[in-house]
């Protein structure tokens, strides 16, 4: 193995794949590329620069998922495997770390379950994140409905923005009822992580610590 430094970070090479900082890198067969997971990115190789387009997704509990997704296929898990998955005990020490364009910023669990609701910026993007500590379910939006910024919260288990009292599936950020019955929010991608490995990809990024 030898190591070598990419944008002021060491990076260690083995023979298959790379160790970016504190997290494994993912390498492409078909060009040789070497990716970083959190970013998307190539950050070795022919593809070096490019960038994969982030979907949303979330880490649940299946019961969770699928009463939200109750069509979802499941992979099968072959029995001759060498090993078997193991369940263990749900951690609550990460944090959602979003990153916008030159913005990042992460949120722990622990506080964002307790607030439930957050209404938050980062950078110029006014953002939303919901968290159901019951279901262990995180969904983050983008709090706008075209020009017009919305503020959210919880009444009587009802997430209702201020703005005009419409009633919104949190699950799907669509408006069910009310004035904006109909639109939808714009659902922002985020990372699962510790909080030290979110700071070793995003060193600038904000921590939110509540009001």
């Amino acid at each position: 193995m030898h190591d070598r430094r990419i944008e002021g970070k060491e990076v260690l090479f083995g023979n298959q794949g790379a160790l970016f900082m504190n997290a494994l890198t993912w390498w492409d067969h078909d060009s040789g590329s070497v990716w970083s997971q959190v970013w998307g990115e190539a950050i070795v190789g022919p593809l070096v620069g490019t960038r994969l387009e982030v979907l949303p997704a979330s880490i649940v509990p299946w019961a969770t998922w699928l009463e939200e997704h109750p069509d979802t296929l499941v992979l099968a898990i072959p029995d001759d495997l060498p090993y078997r998955p193991v369940a263990e005990r749900p951690r609550d020490d990460f944090v959602i770390g979003i990153s916008l364009g030159e913005d990042a910023k992460a949120y722990p669990y622990l506080i964002a379950s307790s607030r439930r609701v957050i209404n938050d910026t980062i950078g110029p993007n006014p953002i939303l994140v919901y968290v159901d500590p019951e279901l262990r379910s995180i969904h983050t939006f983008l709090r706008k409905v075209g020009e017009r910024t919305l503020t959210f919260e919880l009444r009587d288990g009802e997430l209702i923005d201020s703005e005009t009292g419409s009633r919104w599936d949190p699950t799907l950020g669509l408006a069910t009822r009310g004035e904006l019955e109909g639109e939808i929010l714009l659902r922002v991608p985020y990372v699962s992580s510790f909080d030290w490995a979110w700071a070793d990809f995003y060193p600038e990024s904000q921590f939110y610590q509540g009001d």
